[in-house]
């Protein structure tokens, strides 16, 4: 493709900005920050347009805590001006980037996420399994050792100077990537919640929690795809973010498939496989996304039903107790309803029926009318997600 030009003019725009502040501000109008950003629309956006116009902007200060679903990670999130000035990157930037990317690459595209992601390995899985030779189908299941904290600085400028010649735009991207004051990477064999902060890196790293991380992760690994589909010549090839299933009907070849990725990322990304990739016959099922994926449909993961049963206990005791409200619960359980959903979960649906209910003192009864009827109501899929929760996804 062509490159970009003049990307700074665009971006800069009011016009641009005020659209992105309306992305920012779904599902999140009413927090304090949003507010007092509101109040004074025009002004803020007048303010960021004289900043990014006249180069002088630079990112804001992170507020760095830990989550630890499905495991502990690092997330670092940008106040609201800050998050404007992602979406409005984010708008000019991505459709171009998108256009880029093969069709099977799932992670934080429109019309993408973990859904498709499963349900395109399923329908595969269901395609092998009628085939002769099912008996000998395998998968090869990747995943990149600490993706997000080993994210090579000066291979994606590399990157952002293919794609654009402006040089307003890149030094922007520099200082969004290359943050001189806090530091997003980790050194090797270090997990996240191990690591002491004047022992992180600062030549390597993205931050979980940025829009602009989620992008920037696909376009780091789209030469990866590309390596894969066109040069490996790989049909059976699937990746959310930094998880890749691979099928074939050849173990040696999966094997030969393993090393020569492993050599491609470490001679051209500068990452490494971690220990969890392996590979198995597809006939025992696929962990991927979040769901345990074989021939006959998806499920929920085991380990996720029983986190689902010890949340949902936790919330019955807590509203009874009287330390939370309603309001309080239902985004929860629209989260999993909505996860349930699309997968086979009957005995799951039915145990919370059976087992959770919503009161307090000695009434009889669920405060949340009609709890078994949820799978049938829409409520729950008009709950946002918070920025911070996006995906890295499927932490249900």
């Amino acid at each position: 493709m062509n490159q970009l030009h003049n990307l700074m003019d665009v971006i800069s725009t009011k016009e641009n900005l005020l659209l992105a502040y309306r992305s920012a501000v779904k599902g999140k109008r009413y927090r304090q920050e949003v507010l007092i950003f509101k109040q004074d629309l025009e002004i803020n956006i007048d303010m960021l347009h004289d900043e990014l116009t006249s180069d002088t902007y630079e990112v804001g200060p992170y507020r760095q805590f830990y989550v630890v679903i499905p495991k502990t990670r690092l997330v670092m999130a940008l106040h609201f001006r800050d998050r404007v000035v992602q979406w409005a990157l984010y708008r000019q930037l991505n459709p171009y980037l998108d256009k880029r990317f093969i069709y099977d690459t799932y992670g934080c595209r429109e019309g993408k996420g973990t859904l498709a992601a499963a349900e395109r390995l399923l329908h595969w899985i269901r395609v092998v399994s009628r085939k002769p030779d099912h008996e000998n189908w395998f998968y090869l299941k990747l995943d990149i050792a600490k993706f997000f904290y080993r994210v090579d600085h000066e291979v994606m400028m590399d990157m952002m100077r293919d794609l654009t010649d402006d040089p307003r735009f890149l030094a922007l991207m520099y200082r969004i990537i290359n943050n001189p004051t806090v530091p997003f990477g980790l050194p090797e064999g270090i997990k996240a919640h191990d690591c002491p902060v004047e022992q992180r890196l600062f030549d390597v790293g993205m931050p979980i929690g940025n829009l602009s991380s989620q992008m920037l992760a696909n376009l780091y690994l789209d030469p990866l795809d590309k390596f894969c589909k066109h040069t490996l010549g790989i049909h059976y090839y699937i990746r959310y973010m930094d998880d890749i299933v691979i099928l074939s009907n050849n173990v040696e070849e999966l094997l030969s498939i393993m090393n020569m990725i492993g050599e491609f990322l470490d001679k051209r990304l500068k990452l490494k496989l971690n220990s969890k990739t392996s590979i198995r016959p597809v006939k025992c099922g696929v962990e991927f996304v979040g769901y345990r994926i074989n021939a006959t449909g998806l499920r929920l993961r085991r380990s996720t039903a029983k986190r689902i049963k010890r949340v949902l206990k936790h919330l019955s005791a807590e509203y009874a107790a009287g330390n939370i409200e309603i309001s309080d619960i239902k985004p929860t359980l629209a989260s999993y309803f909505g996860i349930m959903k699309h997968c086979e979960s009957y005995n799951l649906r039915r145990w919370i029926t059976e087992n959770i209910s919503f009161c307090r003192g000695d009434r009889v009864g669920n405060d949340i009318p009609g709890i078994e009827r949820l799978m049938e109501d829409d409520w729950y899929r008009h709950v946002d997600v918070m920025e911070e929760d996006i995906s890295y996804e499927y932490t249900y």
